[in-house]
């Protein structure tokens, strides 16, 4: 407590003390030029005094005249350098202008006369977090909230601080002891809400923002958060509402324009998605937010010309955006996204990818952050430290594709370690993953942090699985993280990011002169049909027939069970004329996470089918094990053109069902027929659109050409799952990259 609460420094000296005493009366009515000019009065007669010098600070400061003030904090601490009290208020004023450096340095001598002083304490936190140094704000405000548990703002600025520095669970419980104190706090509600949405646990989220918004209707930041949270839960359509409503609450809101175009272009809708970025930049405009609207792609689109006009408009505003030299500090928090459409255009992405990483490469030089601790390989015999990366090491595509090769490598020759971006999903694929890995890495949410952590790895390899699928990885694979950097066929397409050595292929999936197609050196693994170590899909039981499906048993069936953004606009005609030449059959398409994508596709898809559209049948998103019955009841399963299936063709050898493919012109349109070389039968590998619709037609209207290409699958696909050559290639891989970079290394003379 302050000293003049207590009593005066010289009681006796009665004058002094009436002029103390009516300053503290006129400040508390408000009335402080005069409360300034009675503690001026003391000063006259005794210019040390410390507490008339720290009393006038204090009106100073209240009057908003902070330079001032801090001219009477220093003086009082001149004054008696062992009190707390002026370097406290002192960092107060600092704080309010702005030099939260100043404000630090205050609140550390403030804590070393009372270390105990919970307001000090909870106050040095607040302004920690401030400075962005949340680890540091942690344990002041954890023996703040020890001393005053039952204070709100103590727990919840501890809570602040957990969530902030990525302590989630421990964020999760402090905000709940701050709701047993105040169980109808908004704010509360807001920010645990923030904590789960950024743990990926959006119902819980979306919970907490509608508990924040019954105590705070007008909150608009709660607002705001619940539509990010339905946004992230898949259900964009009902997360518009809400942005919209936090507009209208707030029309300078510095995010629900941007996540208004942000929802509008998960939806499909291009054209309002390119009005609303717009919008967004005229409300506020940042460099970041530019980027985001320069490089809109349409998820659906409505035809090749118009694949063609967002390729040369994405070209055009990415340049323009180059020379106008933005500036971007967090770009994984910024930005956010990925140019993920692109590969699904049909045409060569290098010089598009190469020129975005250029711009991001400019806009955020730290990007390009080099490990201190690269160096050569040591002995032969060590063993090759390889991370595998990803968000999605659980029951996702990638998961499936990564978990064979963590169990497998070869552990007398090879470390292996998962390195797991946040949030983490616990499902059995997850822990399988975990359990394999010799090592888990568990990253921080920010890009700098994230980086540190795989540097203190020291690996020899950091293997990635995909680039292009997330925002935070991609960003991650700018730095030099490791000896050899790589990237696989998650997401199969270049990167044309300068630290990426190497992309990861196979002989059996690359046309010729396919090098031209990468940024990255491409190293080809020999005579495998996947880059996986697959784990054969099974059934847990048996398939239920056409008709417990609610299927025709008349008809031929054929399934295209992929996302329907993989169907390029060329590939229409083809469904059409198949529809066209089999009267009697039907198409099978899948929703996807958004139904609106398919209402687009079967929109664009009636243009060139017309009356045949009558078969085509829609399906919603399935179970997997329904995924796989529908499958087999088929009578093929239908390949797009320009991007093949990798896990559904999979899927499909493994129940015996043909596949109808036909090769394109990059690696992304050619896994499927690599599967069938290496199984060694090509009998489905299509020549042409015409021979693709024979094809089909005949695994649907002969049987004795189903029975035979569905026998051949069956006596073959085995070469494709829990395949030993695949992980022996890998192996291969691994150990002639981290030798060719050793002694390149070496051969520069660096260390």
């Amino acid at each position: 407590m302050l000293r003049w609460l207590t009593g005066l420094r010289a009681p006796g000296k009665q004058q002094i003390a009436g002029w103390i005493q009516q300053g503290l009366e006129f400040h508390s009515q408000g009335r402080l030029d005069d409360a300034i000019a009675s503690y001026g009065q003391v000063l006259a007669s005794v210019p040390a005094h410390f507490d008339a010098l720290f009393l006038q600070g204090l009106s100073l400061q209240a009057a908003g005249r902070h330079e001032e003030a801090l001219v009477r904090f220093d003086e009082a601490s001149a004054a008696d350098p062992d009190n707390g009290d002026a370097p406290f208020a002192a960092a107060t004023s600092h704080r309010a202008m702005g030099r939260i450096d100043l404000a630090l340095a205050s609140y550390g001598r403030a804590a070393t006369a009372r270390p105990d002083d919970v307001d000090v304490l909870n106050d040095y936190g607040t302004a920690l977090m401030e400075a962005g140094r949340a680890q540091e704000a942690v344990p002041l405000l954890q023996r703040s909230a020890a001393r005053e548990p039952s204070r709100w703002d103590l727990q919840f600025n501890l809570a602040n601080a957990y969530r902030t520095s990525g302590q989630h669970a421990s964020a999760r419980d402090a905000y709940a002891r701050a709701l047993t104190i105040r169980p109808e706090d908004g704010r509360t509600w807001n920010n645990l809400g923030v904590s789960l949405h950024e743990e990926g646990e959006f119902g819980g989220a979306i919970d907490c923002f509608r508990k924040a918004l019954a105590a705070a209707p007008d909150d608009v930041d709660a607002e705001n958060n619940l539509g990010s949270a339905l946004q992230g839960a898949g259900r964009p359509e009902d997360a518009l509402s809400h942005f919209a409503r936090a507009l209208q609450l707030a029309p300078e809101h510095a995010f629900a324009p941007r996540n208004i175009a942000q929802s509008l272009q998960e939806l499909g809708r291009y054209e309002e998605a390119l009005s609303a970025y717009q919008d967004a930049l005229r409300r506020t405009p940042s460099d970041a937010l530019r980027v985001r609207a320069a490089t809109v792609l349409p998820v659906v689109p409505d035809s090749g010309g118009q694949i063609l006009e967002a390729r040369e408009r994405f070209a055009r505003e990415i340049e323009t955006l180059r020379q106008a030299g933005i500036r971007i500090d967090r770009p994984e928090r910024e930005i956010a996204s990925c140019s993920f459409h692109l590969a699904y255009h049909g045409k060569n992405d290098r010089p598009l990818l190469e020129s975005l990483s250029g711009l991001y490469l400019s806009a955020c030089p730290d990007l390009e952050w080099t490990s201190p601790s690269l160096h050569p390989r040591g002995a032969a015999a060590d063993r090759i430290k390889v991370g595998f990366v990803s968000r999605f090491l659980y029951s996702h595509s990638i998961g499936k594709t990564s978990r064979g090769l963590i169990e497998q490598l070869d552990r007398n020759r090879f470390e292996v370690i998962a390195i797991h971006v946040p949030p983490p999903r616990d499902d059995a694929m997850g822990r399988a993953i975990r359990a394999a890995a010799d090592r888990n890495v568990d990253l921080p949410h920010d890009l700098a942090g994230a980086r540190a952590a795989i540097a203190a790895l020291d690996l020899d390899v950091l293997f990635f699985q995909e680039i292009g699928m997330d925002a935070f990885t991609y960003f991650l694979a700018f730095a030099r993280l490791a000896a050899v950097q790589c990237v696989s066929f998650g997401h199969p397409d270049t990167t044309g990011i300068p630290n990426m050595d190497w992309w990861v292929s196979a002989e059996n999936f690359e046309p010729e002169d396919c090098a031209d197609h990468y940024s990255e050196g491409l190293w080809q693994a020999r005579d495998v049909g996947t880059l996986a170590y697959y784990h054969r899909p099974k059934s847990a039981g048996e398939f239920r027939s056409r008709s417990e499906l609610g299927l025709p048993e008349e008809r031929a069936l054929y399934f295209c069970p992929h996302s329907v953004f993989r169907l390029h606009p060329d590939f229409d005609a083809i469904l059409a004329a198949l529809l066209d030449a089999d009267p009697a059959c039907e198409i099978l398409l899948l929703e996807g996470t958004q139904p609106s994508w398919l209402d687009r596709y079967l929109s664009r898809l009636e243009r060139a089918a017309g009356a045949g559209m009558a078969r085509v049948r829609r399906l919603p998103l399935q179970p997997h094990e329904r995924f796989l019955n529908l499958m087999h009841v088929s009578d093929a399963i239908l390949d797009p053109i320009c991007f093949n299936g990798m896990n559904n063709s999979l899927d499909a050898f493994a129940a015996g069902v043909p596949v109808v493919t036909l090769p394109g012109e990059f690696q992304r349109g050619r896994h499927t027929a690599g599967m069938y070389r290496r199984m060694g039968w090509p009998g489905c590998v299509a020549a042409s659109p015409e021979d693709y619709v024979r094809i089909a037609m005949e695994l649907g209207r002969r049987e004795d050409f189903a029975k035979a290409a569905r026998s051949e699958i069956s006596s073959r696909s085995h070469v494709l799952f829990e395949d030993r050559q695949v992980v022996q290639e890998f192996e291969r891989f691994f150990q002639e990259s981290v030798s060719a970079a050793s002694t390149a290394r070496n051969a520069s003379g660096r260390t």
